[in-house]
């Protein structure tokens, strides 16, 4: 809370001018683009659901409106609980085992989709940043976002790498540190490590699974992105592609930092300046940010509730009963 308090109160409210042209905009803006944009928060969901599905193996993966459902589920509590992805791993986990997915194939998707994701919004925002530098200028910010992505997607794949090289090495390390530890199998855990990196290892020489997976990767953040812009939109003020990119871009990386969950407060801190250096008005820009993080921060909040729930009542239903999917 103390984070939020002091970048809204040093670095937004500051940008914003008279109160009364917040509430004259605010009080100009029609429905429809909120539930546009509800709408395209939506598509982002589903899109990272058959992101999901594209990098699970055939056998044993659940339906799609399933895998939306726990993505959502997992998605929402990482806006409740600090520490990001970490946080919700292990719910994420629990709910993918649960309805069908190996405990191999679970971790395998831990280890690769946060990472294969970040890489797609990094790419995203550097090819961004290469054209906004020389129309727009530098800043101290962009730097910092790129150096913050690119050492965290380095580290993650550098550990992977070593994983897929020197397996056998690690696995034997592994597995004797598992005979250590009292109560735990350490013939299950090699057994499921092996299978890990097996899944790992079709993965990265599937050229066409990985061109699919990246493009679904592309389009959830394209289309939360594209939220964003109706909400700009919304109020008057649209901003062009590359500055759209470029500030979804450095909120989206700077979001990930473990300061607060979601990344409250720090993606708005980033994203209105940064459209105001683009271009957009204050209160018009505030006012879109606010919006926009009610479908994309708030609304996932109770929606992850009830997946949840309905995750639950569908499994605890016997198999023998006739129930309607859902």
């Amino acid at each position: 809370l103390a984070v939020v308090v002091a970048v809204l109160g040093f670095g937004v409210f500051p940008l914003l001018g008279d109160v009364g042209s917040v509430l004259d905009a605010a009080r100009a803006v029609r429905p429809g683009w909120f539930v546009l944009g509800a709408s395209l928060e939506v598509a982002s969901i589903v899109a990272y659901a058959m992101f999901t599905r594209s990098l699970l193996p055939m056998p044993g993966r659940p339906p799609l409106h399933v895998l939306a459902r726990i993505d959502l589920t997992t998605w929402g509590a990482g806006h409740v609980l600090p520490g990001g992805p970490a946080g919700t791993a292990a719910l994420r986990f629990r709910l993918l085992t649960a309805r069908g997915v190996d405990r191999s194939g679970a971790l395998m998707l831990a280890a690769v989709q946060g990472t294969g994701s970040a890489m797609v919004l990094h790419l995203i925002l550097w090819v961004a940043l290469l054209v906004a530098i020389p129309v727009y200028g530098g800043s101290w910010l962009y730097g910092l976002a790129a150096v913050v992505g690119l050492v965290a997607t380095l580290g993650v794949l550098a550990g992977l790498l070593a994983a897929l090289k020197g397996r056998e090495r690690g696995l034997r390390i592994l597995r004797w540190v598992a005979a250590q530890v009292p109560a735990l199998d350490a013939d299950r855990v090699d057994r499921q490590m092996q299978a890990l990196v097996r899944h790992l290892r079709r993965i990265g020489h599937d050229h066409r699974q990985l061109a699919v997976a990246a493009s679904w990767a592309a389009l959830n953040w394209l289309l939360d992105a594209a939220a964003l812009w109706v909400f700009l939109l919304a109020f008057g003020h649209p901003v062009g592609v590359i500055g759209l990119l470029v500030a979804f871009g450095l909120a989206s990386v700077l979001a990930v930092l473990p300061i607060t969950p979601g990344g409250l407060g720090v993606v708005e801190g980033v994203l209105v300046p940064t459209l105001i250096a683009f271009g957009v008005p204050g209160a018009p820009a505030l006012l879109a940010v606010l919006g926009w993080r009610v479908v994309n921060f708030w609304l996932p909040v109770p929606a992850a509730g009830l997946s949840y729930l309905s995750l639950r009542v569908r499994h605890a239903v016997p198999a023998t009963c006739s129930a309607p999917a859902g």
